[in-house]
């Protein structure tokens, strides 16, 4: 049965009722206990408690402002070695097996060596955001780069774009969908790496206050950081990447012209 579209958002939010009531059911039910695993009221609680002693506004703002810096710079040097990678295949052989070994890597273990380098400094969480998130954009971009048609450049060639012109005019535009896909995976593994050094290199953000939460035993404090680094996250991916991913592919063509 095919679902209306402008119905979709009824059924998610419904999805999302479903779990905070089964969220709800559990807790009453005690079978866990309520110092491990707090009630949905509780965490909320626990959260305006955290925004009226002046905890989590601060926190909210270092951890982007560290993100904003961090991503902003990962994505540079992303795009330009994966432009590099999907237009010289000696470049694209050498670098790709090693970026896609340090997308092995889980991000928080470059949380010890960025210790050893940087010691207790913001220097080291963008290390990490750097680390984490420049291979997954490099690699989108060489494969964006790579599967464009021929027949683009064939014909960008046939109208007169100089070689040099290429880049800008004719491979990045093509590119855009894969390269908007990596931002998005970027971005989401700089955000695993941007919390997992908070919780380790730093007196204020997301990952302190996890960090601090645990310390102090306190389970609805770090539930309600979790629920908010998630929601985040989605709001991230739906009202920011995902424009621009549509945007992008209703400008070539592979996507609805009309809106949700």
């Amino acid at each position: 049965m095919r679902v209306p579209q402008h119905r979709i958002k009824y059924y998610v939010l419904g999805f999302y009722i479903v779990i905070l009531a089964a969220w709800q059911a559990l807790f009453s039910a005690q079978i866990i206990p309520d110092f491990v695993f707090p009630s949905p009221s509780q965490v909320a609680q626990r959260l305006w408690e955290l925004t009226v002693d002046n905890y989590l506004w601060p926190s909210l703002k270092a951890t982007f402002q560290r993100m904003g810096i961090g991503f902003s710079i990962a994505a540079c040097l992303g795009l330009l070695l994966g432009l590099v990678m999907g237009m010289s295949r000696v470049v694209n052989s050498c670098l790709r097996s090693l970026f896609l070994g340090l997308q092995t890597l889980p991000t928080a273990a470059w949380v010890p060596v960025s210790l050893l380098i940087f010691g207790l400094s913001d220097r080291g969480i963008y290390f990490v955001i750097i680390m984490s998130s420049a291979p997954a954009v490099a690699l989108a971009a060489s494969d964006g780069i790579q599967h464009i048609p021929l027949i683009y450049l064939r014909v960008a060639r046939t109208l007169g774009t100089p070689g040099y012109a290429m880049p800008a005019r004719v491979i990045l535009p093509a590119s855009l969908p894969s390269i908007v896909t990596g931002l998005k995976l970027g971005w989401t593994l700089a955000w695993h790496g941007d919390v997992s050094a908070e919780l380790i290199k730093s007196s204020i953000g997301l990952g302190f206050l996890l960090q601090m939460g645990r310390e102090l035993n306190d389970s609805a404090q770090v539930i309600g950081i979790m629920v908010l680094t998630i929601l985040f996250g989605l709001l991230l991916d739906r009202f920011v990447f995902g424009l621009i991913q549509k945007r992008i592919l209703v400008r070539w063509g592979l996507g609805p012209r009309s809106s949700d």
